[in-house]
């Protein structure tokens, strides 16, 4: 269990890495502009992850079979490198696979390679500590997580006892509270799930105008409509426990900063003057924030080239470019969408494979031999 267990923690690193390959050749092939729809498709790398995490090993593997891969004569290693067609989406196929002393071919990945090369030159127990140790710094960072965020809601908890709602929006089956604070400074911030909560700190009130205070609720209502706080929580809880993938981080500020944008974009929507919130931001910008305040997804409000953006963008200064090949069709986007879950799916690079999910469907195969290809 140990080796399968030890190659799932290492293939979740190209497992993340086929999904970026896929999912940024298509950004950039339709060139998708900053939107949900982009949000969408840059957590296609997240799930990737997951699902092959759950997928496991697959059955044919070398390391079911038993197979020392440094044991067997040359020529018995191949690596395929290429794109192919699967049912229903495209893939990108860059794998491994070991044709074995019985002659048949065993998928392998560079988890296997790493395994086998590890107990061959530090010893048959090490696998064992690093992946004791890689897991109990995932527990660790998880549990941080958790408890610091359990304290920071019971504080708020508290907190809240002793205001008076500002006001109640409700959002289709929920309500959102809206209520200034004095404990907390700095930018306002937005929680809760099925019962939303909008915290504005007395200090962010005092500095802004009636007007910015108005953008400014209607930009944390936008993160309340996309439950951005849900897919937050499980993006860091997933990076809590692979946190030794690179590129995680960086995907998931990404993420972040967009998510910043487009809950500006669904304030202008809503019927608030983009000047008015660009002027809330400058001004949030110079009030020092509480150094207590458990931030989800406003990590990076303060940072200046995000700010410098997001003004910006609110002043209609953006130099981004629009999408192309009929992205902005609501049809073309859901259908294109679809194409790329699957392909981010169906997509391996150096990690575990099924050698028939990289076979082409049979009537694509007869299609290709009717054309003499």
């Amino acid at each position: 269990m140990t080796a399968i267990f030890f190659n799932l923690l290492v293939n979740s690193i190209f497992s993340l890495l086929a999904g970026l390959l896929v999912v940024y050749f298509f950004l950039w092939l339709f060139r998708v502009e900053t939107s949900q729809w982009k949000l969408f498709l840059l957590s296609l790398p997240f799930v990737k992850i997951i699902y092959d995490l759950a997928r496991g090993v697959p059955k044919e593997s070398i390391l079911y079979s038993g197979i020392d891969i440094y044991t067997l004569p040359a020529k018995h290693q191949m690596f395929q490198l290429g794109i192919g067609l699967s049912h229903w989406s495209v893939y990108l196929n860059g794998v491994f696979s070991t044709t074995g002393l019985d002659g048949k071919i065993y998928n392998a990945s560079i988890g296997d390679y790493l395994i086998f090369w590890i107990q061959r030159k530090y010893g048959t127990e090490v696998p064992l500590i690093i992946l004791s140790a890689v897991l109990a710094i995932s527990a660790t960072l998880a549990v941080i997580r958790i408890v610091h965020g359990f304290r920071f809601e019971r504080k708020r908890r508290l907190d809240r006892l002793g205001r008076q709602s500002l006001r109640k929006i409700t959002l289709k089956f929920r309500s959102v509270d809206i209520y200034i604070s004095d404990k907390f400074s700095g930018t306002p911030f937005t929680g809760g799930v099925l019962k939303p909560y909008i915290c504005l700190p007395q200090d962010a009130v005092a500095n802004l105008s009636t007007e910015e205070i108005e953008a400014v609720i209607a930009h944390e209502l936008g993160h309340v409509r996309n439950f951005d706080l849900v897919t937050t929580i499980l993006i860091q809880m997933l990076g809590d426990v692979f946190w030794f993938v690179p590129f995680y981080r960086w995907l998931s500020r990404k993420i972040d900063r967009l998510r910043e944008v487009v809950a500006d974009q669904s304030a202008v929507k809503s019927g608030i003057d983009p000047t008015h919130l660009a002027s809330a931001l400058v001004k949030l910008k110079e009030i020092p924030d509480s150094n207590d305040k458990f931030v989800l997804y406003s990590a990076f409000f303060r940072e200046r080239s995000l700010l410098k953006e997001r003004v910006e963008r609110l002043l209609g200064k953006s130099n981004e470019k629009q999408s192309r090949f009929g992205w902005h069709n609501i049809w073309v986007k859901s259908f294109v969408s679809l194409a790329i879950a699957g392909a981010v799916i169906n997509s391996a690079f150096g990690g575990n494979n099924s050698t028939g999910a990289f076979q082409n469907p049979e009537w694509f195969t007869r299609l290709m031999q009717s054309l003499g290809l």
